[in-house]
C-alpha cells in the first residue's frame, strides 16, 4: 500500500507517466505520499541534470533550458500555491475574506507579479549551478525543500485542510529525523509561522508556498559556494 502512496504522489506532483491501480486510502497510503515528495524531487533533478548534460546546445542556453524544463516536470502545482498565498497575504490587510480570497481559481495581479518573482529567482539559481556543473547542490535543494513536509505537519492547519489532516494522521516524526534536518525544520517553522500569524491559518497552498521558498533559499546557499 506505501508503493501506491509514493506512485500517487510522483503522478500527482509531477507530470511523469504513472499509473496508478485501485487503492485505499489508509495510513500506509498516506505515508506513501509523503516519502514520495522527496522521490519526486529527486527525480526532477536527475531528469533536468541529464538533459543539461546530454543536449547539444552551448552551455548558457541549455543551463537556462533545462530550469525551464524542470518547472514543466512538477506541473507548476506548487507555484500555484505561491500566487494563492501571495493573494492572501496582502488581501489580510484588508477586510476581505482571506481564504475566499485563496480558494477563488484565478489569482491576482500582485500574485502574478510574485509568482513570476519566484520563477525567475528558480531559473537564475538553478541555470547558474547546472552552468557551473554544481549538481549535488541542486539535487539537495530539490530534495531538501520537499523533504520539509514533514516538519511542516507538526503544525495546526485549517480545519477544511482534510487532505493534510489525513498525512498528519499518518506517521509521527521522529526526534532523530529532527535533529538530522534542524536546519530544515527551523526554517519551515519560520516561515509557516509567519504565514499563519498574517493569514490566520495555514493550508496546502501555504505548504506549496512554503516548498517553494525553501527550494530557492537552499538553492541560493549553493550558488553562494560555487
Amino acid at each position: 500500500m506505501l508503493i501506491n502512496g509514493i506512485k500517487y504522489s510522483i503522478s500527482y506532483f509531477s507530470i511523469l507517466p504513472i499509473q496508478i491501480g485501485k487503492f485505499e486510502a489508509n495510513d500506509d497510503f498516506y505515508r506513501g505520499v509523503l516519502f514520495g515528495l522527496p522521490i519526486v524531487g529527486l527525480i526532477s533533478a536527475i531528469i533536468t541534470i541529464l538533459f543539461f548534460v546530454v543536449l547539444p546546445f552551448p552551455n548558457l542556453y541549455k543551463a537556462i533550458l533545462c530550469s525551464i524544463l524542470y518547472l514543466f516536470l512538477n506541473g507548476f502545482i506548487h507555484l500555484e500555491g505561491v500566487g494563492d498565498t501571495i493573494d492572501g497575504y496582502f488581501s489580510s490587510f484588508g477586510k476581505k475574506d482571506v481564504y475566499e480570497v485563496m480558494k477563488e481559481p484565478q489569482i491576482g495581479a500582485i500574485g502574478a507579479i510574485g509568482t513570476f518573482c519566484f520563477v525567475l529567482l528558480k531559473v537564475l539559481a538553478i541555470s547558474y549551478l547546472l552552468f557551473c556543473e554544481q549538481y549535488l547542490f541542486i539535487v539537495l535543494a530539490l530534495v531538501l525543500s520537499r523533504t520539509s513536509i514533514f516538519f511542516a505537519l507538526d503544525l495546526k492547519f485549517h480545519e477544511e485542510s482534510h487532505f493534510i489532516h489525513s498525512l498528519q494522521n499518518s506517521i509521527k516524526v521522529s526526534m532523530i529525523f529532527k535533529v538530522l534536518f534542524i536546519p530544515i525544520d527551523i526554517l519551515t517553522k519560520l516561515i509557516l509561522k509567519k504565514l499563519k500569524k498574517q493569514l490566520g491559518f495555514i493550508n496546502g497552498d501555504t505548504l506549496g508556498f512554503n516548498i517553494e521558498v525553501s527550494e530557492i533559499v537552499l538553492l541560493n546557499v549553493g550558488v553562494l559556494f560555487c
